[in-house]
């Protein structure tokens, strides 16, 4: 036991038996074992530490049921069923020439809101003179009829519309439900017409999209009315609004087709009015063209009796209304 103490310092020899240092010699040797562990194994668990955290970073990013889904590729699916079609440079050409300047069409329908009384246009954009007699399409009891009816205009005071543009009110003879007012149309007299469909305020009308096929039928002779597809001369990809009877088919219009992820432009417009406007037994139509710009609106009425060189109808009127 002489071993043991001789290092010990003479107060501890002193003070304390032989078990008692004994187990203070063991703590100690503990205390300093534990020590030399901990400072050796520290950087390795800030090591640990933050490769744990690298995990749960990555877990996160790849579990997140937020993230947006995997983008799909695109499918091109379209396959024109015409081809060589004119340009949009030539077309507008044609219908310099097909329609004269001097025929009016204002659409009340699309621009007449159950908010208010009277339906307001753009001053540059409204083709009318208060005191003017224009020929009105009207709905009454479920049928349509043309009826003389004088308009007039006035300012919309407080509201500006988009583009900074001022607006008018425009007013006119209360007969029904009114459609469209038209002027100089030498084919349209006043009086009840045949109606096989007429689009509602109320209700949404027909969406001219590509797969549209629907017939109608006019006395003995079938129409039918579809889109399709086509290429223009310069690639330009197209909807086409095809007019088909008696073995004869026209293309009747069409315009830009586009697609991508978030977006699909297959659609011609939306068909308000098909029947016999003008009295001889074929068919006549008038719809919306769809306009990529929002807010804007375009129409056409397409007669049957002005129709020449083997063609089943001609565009006699239309209305157009620019959108922000």
């Amino acid at each position: 036991m002489k071993i043991f103490t001789q290092g010990i310092p003479h107060t501890i020899r002193q003070g304390l038996s032989m078990n008692q240092i004994y187990t203070k010699f063991l703590l100690l040797t503990f205390a300093i074992v534990l020590a030399i562990s901990i400072l050796v194994s520290w950087p390795t668990t800030d090591s640990n530490r933050a490769e744990a955290q690298i995990v749960r970073t990555n877990s996160t990013v790849f579990t997140n049921s937020n993230a947006a889904p995997p983008v799909p590729p695109i499918v091109d699916d379209f396959v024109p069923e015409f081809a060589n079609l004119p340009t949009y440079d030539e077309m507008a050409d044609m219908d310099k020439n097909s329609v004269p300047s001097s025929v009016k069409l204002i659409d009340i329908l699309e621009f007449k809101s159950p908010d208010e009384m009277w339906p307001s246009y753009s001053k540059k954009e409204l083709p009318v003179r208060s005191g003017e007699n224009w020929l009105g399409l009207y709905r009454t009891g479920g049928e349509l009829f043309l009826a003389n009816s004088k308009v007039t205009r006035s300012d919309r005071k407080g509201y500006i519309g988009p583009g900074d543009e001022l607006y008018d009110w425009l007013k006119f003879e209360r007969k029904g439900e009114l459609l469209f007012l038209v002027k100089d149309v030498s084919e349209l007299k006043p009086g009840k017409i045949n109606t096989l469909y007429s689009k509602e305020a109320s209700t949404g009308g027909i969406s001219l999209e590509g797969g549209y096929k629907q017939s109608f039928q006019l006395g003995n002779k079938n129409y039918v009315l579809r889109v399709t597809t086509g290429l223009q001369r310069d690639g330009e990809r197209v909807n086409v609004l095809m007019l088909e009877s008696g073995g004869k088919s026209q293309m009747v219009t069409f315009n830009r087709y586009y697609k991508d992820h978030n977006t699909l432009y297959n659609i011609i417009g939306e068909l308000i009015w098909v029947g016999d406007m003008d009295g001889d037994g074929k068919l006549d139509f008038y719809f919306s063209e769809y306009g990529y710009e929002k807010g804007g609106f375009g129409s056409n009425l397409f007669l049957s009796s002005p129709a020449k060189d083997g063609r089943l109808v001609e565009n006699v009127a239309g209305f157009s209304s620019a959108g922000c």
